[in-house]
């Protein structure tokens, strides 16, 4: 098994990516945590912003698609997946 992190710019993205995942069965559980702050640098600038955060619990044998899956329907340009 392996646990995921990555961050949505709210609860209704992260809502959305979750139900995808697990209705395609690349993730068993995920829990959101709303209200997190992020403060993070883009564009030569520190940035801070309300995210929410996801932990993806899923099998490693899935591990890759599951990246892939999460990169591209992701809004960010550069999404986070730890």
């Amino acid at each position: 098994m392996i646990i995921a992190y990555s961050t949505a710019p709210n609860e209704t993205v992260a809502h959305e990516i979750a139900h995808h995942l697990i209705q395609a069965k690349l993730a068993a559980c995920i829990n959101v945590l709303p209200n997190i702050k992020s403060i993070y640098h883009w564009n030569n600038k520190i940035v801070e912003d309300n995210e929410v955060l996801m932990m993806i619990k899923s099998e490693s044998s899935k591990q890759q698609i599951l990246i892939d899956t999460l990169v591209k329907m992701h809004p960010y340009d550069t999404p986070e997946v730890i």
